[in-house]
């Protein structure tokens, strides 16, 4: 009788090298799995965000897993030395949050402009149209705050020192917001004057889950990982 041990020493080999460099191999395959979906949801994210900046675009970042330490993370940057980072903005709308106040926010509410609770919404009206990204740039942030008053006083002060097409109120009865004046006098012919609503002010935003980055990034961790640690434990064989 002849006993094919063809298998039998395949699958000794096997374990042998699972034995000999498992902790490693686990290490690594899930270190390249964490980066596929990194790279899976760079791919995405324009199926969900419109046209996305490359700042967003980059704004997962990925721990490596070692050897004694066999875990990785993958989430939103929390940190960024100018702007905004880019968890405060995409984390409520990956799990259905409220959103944080921005920095604007914080400063209309630093020097009393808005309300305790208080969050101002832009509205994409003139003269303040959103750009192509669905955001209001710099400047037009910093022509808002000078005309309100909303920077601090003391030193230099980049506030308006004389009439401003921004303020805010509740025009006519209108819903509290900030408005910008727009139109002429009406000797001068051209559009009438009068008020639209640049940024309406509301209690805290809610979004909806619209963006579904967790579900994402481990669908496609669970579909790398066996593949690469397969791919390691053969190779070290």
């Amino acid at each position: 009788m002849i006993i094919d041990t063809t298998q039998l020493d395949a699958m000794a080999k096997y374990v042998a090298a699972l034995r000999g460099n498992l902790d490693a191999n686990i290490g690594k395959a899930m270190t390249g799995a964490a980066f596929d979906a990194r790279d899976y949801l760079k791919q995405q994210t324009p199926t969900y965000i419109s046209n996305p900046t490359k700042w967003t675009l980059n704004s997962t970042f990925v721990s490596r897993a070692t050897p004694s330490n066999p875990a990785v993370m993958l989430g939103f940057k929390d940190y960024a030395s100018k702007g905004t980072p880019a968890a405060r903005y995409l984390q409520p709308i990956a799990a259905g949050q409220p959103r944080s106040h921005k920095g604007f926010e914080r400063q209309l509410q630093d020097t009393g402009v808005l309300r305790p609770g208080e969050y101002a919404v832009p509205t994409n009206v003139y003269p303040l149209r959103l750009n192509a990204y669905g955001n209001l740039t710099g400047p037009a942030y910093v022509r808002v705050l000078s005309g309100v008053k909303g920077f601090r006083e003391g030193g230099y002060t980049a506030n308006t020192k004389g009439a401003s097409p921004f303020f805010v109120g509740e025009p006519g009865g209108l819903p509290r917001g900030i408005y910008a004046r727009v139109g002429s006098r009406p000797r001068s012919g051209g559009q009438p004057r009068g008020f639209h609503t640049v940024f309406n002010i509301t209690r805290q935003p809610k979004y909806k889950q619209s963006f579904p980055a967790r579900r994402l990034m481990i669908d496609k961790f669970n579909e790398k990982f066996p593949t690469i640690f397969e791919r390691l434990v053969f190779k070290s064989k």
